[in-house]
């Protein structure tokens, strides 16, 4: 660390074994002294750093942008050599908070449960990463913690959606949408916000590579070593540097850029602590959770990491920001999310929804093994030929049939009763579509009102190809109560080849009545 200044001294100076226990108000005397200058980034108690090297001394410290010798300043500009008897000295470091940009995300693969530790982020705004699975006190359903500037940003409306991120670009996928936002917070205590996820996304209680439950939450001690978990391979380890507060630059507004002061800890990498190349800040981090490795509670939330790297630092690592997490789940009105709420979540659907029986259906008793050539159908329904198996027949076969689909929010599409000016036969437009297909729609899916008989399927279904969709035309059709009274046995995806339009999926459908 750099020497100390030898200007005035504020306060009475006091031997470095005689730190008072609460430390506060020697914080906010220094930040009410020194908080208005423009290269001010922080000031927090921690320990002093002496050629590079970490020492068992703590100090009041003063993190600048940029440090300038006595000789540059005016005899106004210098700065004590303590406050209130503890010493003073200067750290040069600035911090931003660590959101990637999309264009330089890593790929990796999607994963099929929502967890801690996994990237996230709004369409077209970059990806942080989801710090913990949490339940809303206010409501009981599950939610994912990570910070504003990951989930809200300055553009942000409750109920935005939030996408579960991996491959670049895939923030514009509607099939990665997991969440909804719901509350958020950007000030002193933090920089977080919650979002709640969809009645039908899978999640688990666990962070990322690590696969542990966290249970609790506590405050960071000075010293400690903390672990973060996130989707790099390697999980990152660093030491509780200094515990105070810290100024980052935040698009506030669309275009408009403003300074937040955030309290948290300033952790940093050092020689005892394994690590690669000495850093432990790397883009896409924001969000990510701090857990304390001798006991493995929750600690801190990390916001950023240091900018303006200098190789004449006298810190041998990179400086992280980190919120402490339990003001926020205050804040917020959240709680851990634990495997008995995962158990109780699940207790609760006896009712399920259209949609939910349909995959509940789906999964039961099915083989892991490889989809056959004629994928996504069961294989001995290969043969056309053969004998098709009565509608509702829970044979091993339909659990293999799983059709991977997202339906996209209802736009402002006129609401016609899925009337459309199409001439085409009565039995098709009544018996077929208006009777039967389109309220089964409606059952499944609410965003489905207003579907139009001639409207493109793709308008309103996202899947990766038209195998899947027809795939979801079977099953909706094979089980839903609208087709019982008609004469339809078990029916295909590879019967709706072709189909393009709800108006060929009624055709189809009523080819296959005159089949059977």
């Amino acid at each position: 660390m750099a020497d100390l200044h030898t200007a005035e001294k504020i306060g009475n100076a006091a031997p470095l074994t005689d730190l008072p226990a609460d430390l506060d108000h020697v914080l906010h005397r220094a930040y009410q002294a020194f908080g208005c200058r423009s290269s001010f980034r922080g000031v927090d108690i921690g320990y002093r750093w002496t050629d590079g090297q970490r020492t068992n001394d703590i100090c009041l410290r003063l993190h600048l942008q940029r440090k300038l010798p006595d000789t540059a300043l005016l005899s106004s500009q210098r700065l004590p050599s303590h406050v209130d008897g503890i010493p003073l000295d200067v750290i040069e470091a600035a911090y931003q908070p660590s959101l990637e940009p999309g264009a330089t995300r890593r790929p990796s693969a999607r994963q099929p449960y929502t967890m801690g530790g996994l990237s996230c982020g709004r369409t077209g705004q970059g990806a942080g990463t989801i710090g913990l699975v949490v339940i809303d006190k206010t409501n009981g359903k599950p939610g994912i913690l990570s910070n504003w500037h990951v989930l809200a940003g300055p553009g942000a409306r409750r109920n935005d959606p939030i996408m579960l991120l991996g491959e670049q670009g895939d923030e514009f996928d509607p099939r990665n949408h997991i969440a909804n936002l719901k509350r958020w917070m950007l000030d002193r205590e933090g920089d977080a916000a919650l979002a709640e996820l969809l009645p039908d996304q899978p999640w688990l209680p666990l962070q990322f590579g690590a696969l542990e439950t966290i249970s609790k939450t506590r405050s960071a001690q000075l010293g400690e070593i903390l672990q973060k978990t996130s989707r790099c391979p390697k999980t990152a380890r660093a030491r509780v540097d200094g515990k105070g507060l810290y100024r980052l630059q935040y698009e506030t507004r669309p275009g408009v850029l403003e300074y937040r002061d955030i309290a948290g800890l300033n952790l940093v990498y050092d020689t005892d602590i394994p690590a690669k190349d000495g850093r432990t800040f790397a883009a896409g981090d924001s969000g990510a959770v701090w857990v304390a490795v001798s006991t493995g509670e929750a600690v801190a939330l990390q916001v950023g990491g240091q900018i303006l790297p200098n190789q004449n630092t006298v810190r041998a690592g990179q400086g992280i920001i980190a919120c402490e997490v339990t003001p926020i789940l205050e804040r917020l009105e959240v709680r851990l999310a634990s495997f008995e709420d995962l158990l109780a979540q699940n207790g609760q659907s006896a009712t399920l929804t259209q949609r939910q029986r349909t995959y509940a259906d789906l999964s039961h008793d099915t083989e892991a093994a490889l989809p056959s050539a004629q994928w996504p159908h069961p294989q001995h329904w290969a043969d056309a030929a053969a004998a098709r198996p009565e509608r509702r027949d829970i044979a091993k076969s339909v659990g293999q049939v799983v059709p991977m689909i997202r339906i996209r929010a209802n736009g402002c599409l006129p609401l016609q009763g899925g009337l459309s000016s199409t001439s085409r036969q009565f039995s098709i437009k009544k018996e077929i579509w208006q009777d039967r297909l389109y309220p089964a729609l409606v059952d499944y899916d609410a965003n489905f009102q207003g579907v139009l008989l001639d409207e493109a399927i793709s308008q309103r279904i996202s899947a990766m190809d038209a195998r899947t969709i027809h795939a979801f035309f079977a099953l909706l059709i094979n089980t839903s109560s609208r087709f019982d009274d008609i004469g339809l046995k078990q029916v295909l995806g590879s019967d709706f080849q072709g189909a393009t339009s709800y108006l060929q999926i009624c055709e189809h459908i009523f080819a296959l009545r005159a089949d059977f």
